[in-house]
């Protein structure tokens, strides 16, 4: 990081870094933004971005199915954020290692995308059951516990980073960007819950700022810090939704949006970090949140939609029959197994094996290994081919 890539404001945040790097310089950031920098550009995508929240919060209480569809949403987003850091796990392969218990063992790549899932899974139950209190440091250090915890002592499971970071392959003297040295560290994030605190609160002297604006200094800001050895972008990105949720609205996931863009998303935040521009990051910001809306909905009525036309299918069957209530079990499970269906329906083994053989014979289910004695799985391949098109 030369100290010409930087502008101005952000030389005057350049110190020394700690041992044994002591000839370079970091940057320790100035405290959180209490307004973000408006143009006639981010207004109006700011805009967007709200009537987007507006739609989804809407039609998602209208929506049938809302917690199956969500769940799986929720690991597709596990997926793709867990992708952005360079895993090859893809969506079928979790539902695979989830629909069995992991009994045919996983690959680290799954260990980490299945933490995620974990991680978000129980961060969004604290959110919802408490009132809005802004995202605790203790909160942010046990997503990183969660996520972190199998990869070794060395990485600092839920504690800030005691190393100097950098961000670019190779050495420090060519990094990109350089955050702060750990002794910044714990003042650098005690800062930022400050100022989710006043978010959340409503409390800032400048008024209360939107969600949207909160988004982007929140993580523009953690990312800047970059305060762990490792897990920095995947804590960052849930941070994400489970504002969202504090605030009032549906989770929302955007990982889909900068995994595709991944580059232009690095990029804008770097504009943030290295020259305090903040119009690239807000309007990229605000088009992943259109666009996750309007995928996050299109995917849910499209899931509703082959879930009925399923219940077609069996319309011949009797109203008591409990195969009428796997479809949409489905949607919450896209893959399944005997062992699972029968726990989620609670009933016997039997009985679930002779609701798959069913919905099989129907062309709902496909059975993915046949040659196999145990663990035989079953997917909902037309739920799959939607939730991998976008």
């Amino acid at each position: 990081m030369r100290r010409t890539d930087l502008s101005p404001d952000r030389q005057r945040n350049l110190v020394k870094c700690d041992e044994p790097y002591t000839h370079c310089k970091a940057l320790v950031p100035p405290p959180a933004l209490r307004m973000l920098p408006l143009t006639t550009k981010t207004v109006a995508a700011i805009q967007r971005a709200h009537e987007a929240l507006g739609r989804l919060q809407a039609e998602a209480g209208r929506l049938p199915n809302t917690d199956l569809i969500t769940r799986t949403l929720a690991r597709r987003e596990a997926v793709h954020s867990s992708q952005i850091e360079g895993t090859q796990t893809r969506l079928p392969e979790l539902l695979e290692y989830e629909a069995t218990c992991g009994a045919d063992g996983s690959s680290p790549d799954m260990r980490i995308t299945e933490r995620y899932v974990t991680a978000l899974s129980e961060a969004l139950v604290d959110v919802r059951a408490t009132p809005p209190t802004g995202l605790s440091l203790r909160l942010v250090q046990r997503l990183h516990q969660m996520l972190i915890q199998d990869n070794g002592a060395h990485v600092r499971p839920g504690e800030w980073r005691q190393v100097q970071a950098w961000i670019g392959a190779g050495r420090i003297e060519d990094a990109i960007f350089v955050p702060p040295p750990p002794s910044a560290i714990d003042a650098c994030m005690r800062e930022l819950e400050s100022s989710m605190l006043r978010y959340a609160m409503n409390e800032d002297e400048f008024g209360e700022i939107s969600i949207v604006s909160r988004l982007a200094i929140t993580h523009a800001h953690f990312e800047t810090i970059h305060p762990f050895v490792d897990g920095n972008g995947r804590v960052g990105r849930l941070l994400m939704p489970l504002m969202l949720v504090e605030a009032g609205y549906p989770a929302l996931y955007l990982s889909g949006y900068l995994l595709r863009y991944r580059h232009a998303y690095y990029d804008a935040l770097a504009a943030v970090q290295l020259r305090n521009e903040w119009d690239p990051w807000t309007t990229f910001l605000c088009n992943a949140i259109v666009n996750a809306c309007d995928t996050s909905l299109s995917i849910a009525r499209d899931m509703n939609a082959i879930a009925d036309d399923w219940m077609l299918r069996l319309a011949d069957i009797r109203k008591d029959a409990l195969v009428l209530k796997v479809p949409r079990l489905l949607l919450g499970h896209p893959i399944t197994s005997v062992n699972e269906l029968a726990a989620l329906l609670d009933t016997s083994f039997p009985t679930a094996a002779g609701a798959i053989d069913t919905l099989v014979s129907r062309g709902i289910l496909q059975d993915r290994h046949p040659e196999r004695r145990r663990n035989r799985l079953f997917h909902a391949r037309q739920l799959l081919e939607r939730l991998e098109r976008e």
